[in-house]
C-alpha cells in the first residue's frame, strides 16, 4: 500500500477520536456560558462509548458520569442559594435572586445568544436579591449588598461546577486513554 493511502486511513482513524477529544476539553466553555456543559460531556462519553462497544466506558461508568453532571446542578443550586442566606438575605432575597438569575438568563439568552443568558443570569440573580431584600426591609444599603452576595455566589457556584466538569473530563479520559 502506497504511504499516502496509510496516512490517509490514519488520518480517517485518528480525526475523529481528535475531535471528540477537543469537543470533550471545550465542554466546559459551555457551563461557563451558563449551559448544560455537564451533560454534553455526559453525551459525548455515551457517543464514545456507543462507538466502542462499551469497552472503556461501561454503562455503569456512564450513570456515575451523569450523576456528576446531577450533582453539578444541585451543587450550583444550593451553593448560590447557602452562600446569599448565609451573608444574611431573607427568604425574599433569597427567592429573588434565584428568580432573578432564571429570568435574567432567559431575557439575556433571548436578547443575545449564549453570553445574554450568561450575562443575564448574573445581572438577573443581582437585581433580583436586591428587590427581594428591598421588598422585606425597604432599606436600599442592604438590599445592594445582599445583591453582591448573590452575584458572588452565583460565580463561585459556577466555579464548582467547572471544576466538577474537569474532574469528569479525566475520569473520562484516563478510561478512554488508560497507557497514555
Amino acid at each position: 500500500m502506497p504511504a499516502w493511502r496509510e496516512l490517509a486511513a490514519d488520518v480517517g482513524r485518528l480525526l475523529p477520536l481528535g475531535l471528540w477529544v477537543l469537543a470533550l476539553l471545550a465542554a466546559p466553555l459551555l457551563t461557563v456560558l451558563g449551559l448544560s456543559g455537564n451533560f454534553v460531556i455526559v453525551g459525548l462519553a455515551l457517543l464514545h462509548a456507543l462507538a466502542t462497544g462499551f469497552a472503556p466506558l461501561t454503562w455503569p461508568f456512564l450513570l456515575l458520569l451523569l450523576g456528576l453532571a446531577l450533582l453539578g446542578e444541585a451543587v450550583e443550586t444550593l451553593v448560590g442559594t447557602l452562600y446569599v442566606a448565609r451573608k444574611g438575605a431573607s427568604r425574599h432575597g433569597i427567592l429573588g435572586a434565584f428568580a432573578g438569575g432564571l429570568a435574567g438568563a432567559l431575557a439575556g439568552g433571548a436578547a443575545v445568544p449564549v453570553l445574554g443568558a450568561l450575562a443575564g443570569g448574573f445581572v438577573g440573580s443581582f437585581l433580583g436579591a436586591v428587590a427581594g431584600q428591598y421588598l422585606r426591609e425597604r432599606r436600599l444599603e442592604p438590599s445592594l449588598r445582599i445583591g453582591w452576595h448573590a452575584f458572588v455566589g452565583k460565580t463561585l457556584a459556577g466555579s464548582l461546577k467547572v471544576m466538577l466538569s474537569a474532574v469528569m473530563i479525566v475520569l473520562i479520559l484516563l478510561r478512554a486513554f488508560p497507557r497514555a
